[in-house]
């Protein structure tokens, strides 16, 4: 049977860690987009960015000039909301998302 305080010095080890998961959650990088008819979306990296982003003529070609990291091949910069994204060509997948 397990003692009052190792059951406090466990509880309190589950406590720190998920307060820790939602810190880091909360620190995560993310964009929110707001449709008319559709609400608010929050895009994170994983997700899939809305088709009107993948067009080529949205993406950033100086991406020097904006301190980006050189996108891979099939890779883009857009600019969403005030933030850089990088964007997977062929799946629309984002891989990784800059706040100037």
């Amino acid at each position: 049977m397990m003692t009052c305080n190792k059951r406090l010095a466990a509880l309190s080890i589950g406590l720190l860690c998920s307060l820790s998961s939602l810190s880091y959650a909360a620190d995560e990088p993310s964009v929110t987009l707001v449709s008319p008819g559709a609400g608010a979306q929050e895009l994170k990296v994983g997700d899939v960015a809305p088709e009107e982003y993948q067009r080529e003529s949205l993406e950033i070609k100086d991406w020097k000039s904006h301190k980006l990291q050189a996108p891979g091949e099939h890779e883009q910069w857009v600019k969403i909301k005030g933030k850089y994204l990088l964007i997977s060509v062929p799946t629309g997948a984002i891989k990784e998302i800059v706040t100037p």
